[in-house]
């Protein structure tokens, strides 16, 4: 299978702020949030064997936009595979999160896998960032708030939250072949408005 036909197949399957300019963090106890940090953990446990993880090993997480790592707690809850987990933000909310703008450098550090929700709608341009992250990193999980959902936010209104782009599904999925990416597996979640991919280096 191609995967632009690994990018579109998946695309049927539902999973059911900082100051708000320019960063929205107004909602940050919205349980959307906690709904895509669990769709973004499944991602990875069902697919482990796929990411080649030695069950038993210790795998390496970055967040980046990590705010009050939520994330760090829904793996707690919902993953058995031992990690190692570092958060990173612009404006950390919690003491343990590395302050880090992650599009004028990345962390020292390498990661089995680095996950970037809610963080790609505030970078533009996009692609030299997920270049970046292509080159560093084995494995991504990444999420954006669509643009071509049945009832989209008007540009005006994605601008009020801060976010700069208005990608839809297939914008950014042809973006992830152009940079060599590989789909391992993909969600939409939060009453559809939210997509989450698993994506790897292109292999061979």
């Amino acid at each position: 299978m191609t995967n632009r036909r690994r990018l579109a197949s998946w695309g049927r399957r539902i999973v059911g702020r900082r100051p708000a300019a320019p960063f929205n963090l107004d909602d940050a106890a919205s349980p959307s949030w906690d709904e895509r940090a669990e769709v973004a953990t499944d991602l990875i446990v069902e697919n482990a064997a796929q990411l080649g993880w030695d069950q038993s090993a210790t795998v390496t997480v970055g967040d980046f936009g990590a705010g009050d790592e939520r994330l760090n707690r829904v793996l707690q809850a919902r993953s058995a595979q031992p990690y190692r987990y570092t958060g990173f933000d612009l404006h950390p909310q919690s003491e343990s999160v590395v302050e880090l703008d992650v599009t004028r450098g990345l962390p020292a550090e390498d990661f089995d896998v680095v996950f970037c929700l809610g963080l790609l709608e505030y970078i533009e341009p996009l692609e030299p960032f997920l270049a970046r992250l292509r080159a560093r990193y084995p494995a991504l999980v990444v999420s954006y708030a669509l643009f071509d959902v049945p009832q989209p936010m008007t540009r005006g209104e994605r601008r009020k939250r801060g976010w700069l782009t208005d990608y839809t599904k297939e914008d950014l999925e042809r973006r992830f072949e152009n940079l060599g990416f590989v789909l391992l597996d993909g969600r939409i979640t939060n009453r559809q408005r939210t997509a989450l991919w698993l994506l790897t280096a292109s292999r061979g």
